[in-house]
């Protein structure tokens, strides 16, 4: 069974190599470090037996969170695990005062969107040509948000 334990700053480089071997749109290790330091992010691991399973980046100032970051390293995708991290911050969110969720998702990540709309997240805009592709190219991010 998984268990979720704040990250500390020496977990910037593990965090940033776990999740570049599962997308092509990884933070670095520098993003990491400035949310590890930052008073208002709280980084979460999901980890079983010290591996890591994925990682979320929760920003929270007063009633607000934010999803900053977040994935399932891709040698443990599509087993639920994505369904119960997001279960973990929404609970953290909540019991800290927030109430409601945001976040954005490139809108060709499908079943990330999915994941969302399965944990209660609505799609209210979208940013046209947010996300910039590595050969130049743009492509819109969906806003969501969720009541807790």
């Amino acid at each position: 069974m998984a268990d979720f334990t704040r990250a500390q700053p020496a977990d910037a480089h593990r965090l940033a190599r776990a999740e570049a071997d599962s997308t092509p749109h990884a933070w670095s290790s520098t993003l990491y470090a400035g949310s590890l330091e930052s008073e208002h992010d709280t980084v979460w691991l999901m980890q079983e037996d010290n591996v890591l399973l994925g990682a979320a980046v929760l920003m929270q100032v007063l009633d607000e969170a934010h999803v900053q970051n977040f994935f399932i390293h891709a040698s443990h995708q599509g087993q639920g695990l994505g369904g119960q991290l997001l279960r973990y911050i929404q609970q953290q969110a909540r019991q800290h005062g927030a109430s409601c969720l945001f976040l954005e998702v490139r809108a060709s990540n499908r079943i990330a969107v999915q994941l969302y709309q399965r944990a209660g997240f609505i799609q209210y805009s979208t940013r046209k040509a947010y996300y910039r592709h590595a050969d130049g190219s743009r492509e819109d991010a969906i806003l969501m948000k969720a009541t807790l």
